[in-house]
């Protein structure tokens, strides 16, 4: 049986530009929260949080502007104790601006010793 080799060829190169395509999708993570207002204006690309030197946990949360101009932001982290329930409910909205096409690292430290995890929201700042 013959092969065709321009058909071989042609198949393969298909397959190869096909394996390198790829489109940006967050990694999906159920403790952060994008609001509805962010639209694709915003990723966020990495989320972190892990116990350092001392006995306080750090957050923190790689975050990119796709837009191609600045982005204002507000962001909080509310920190949960073992039992799932809220250390500071009522924790402050921070405000961050974002360069176009910028990616930033924000972060936070827990309030409290007791703190194991945390639930992270942004939003567009309204101006």
């Amino acid at each position: 049986m013959k092969i065709n080799r321009k058909c071989f060829l042609a198949t393969a190169l298909a397959g190869l530009v096909a394996g390198c395509v790829s489109t940006y999708v967050p990694p999906m993570d159920r403790r952060v929260t994008i609001a509805e207002n962010l639209g694709t204006s915003l990723f966020v690309t990495d989320v972190r949080c892990a116990k350092g030197s001392s006995q306080f946990y750090t957050f923190q949360a790689n975050v990119v502007n796709n837009l191609s101009r600045e982005l204002w932001v507000e962001y909080k982290v509310v920190w949960v104790n073992a039992d799932g329930m809220a250390i500071e409910p009522n924790a402050t909205w921070r405000q961050t601006a974002l360069q176009p096409k910028e990616i930033k690292a924000l972060q936070a430290t827990a309030p409290h010793a007791d703190a194991v995890d945390m639930l992270f929201y942004v939003r567009r700042m309204v101006q």
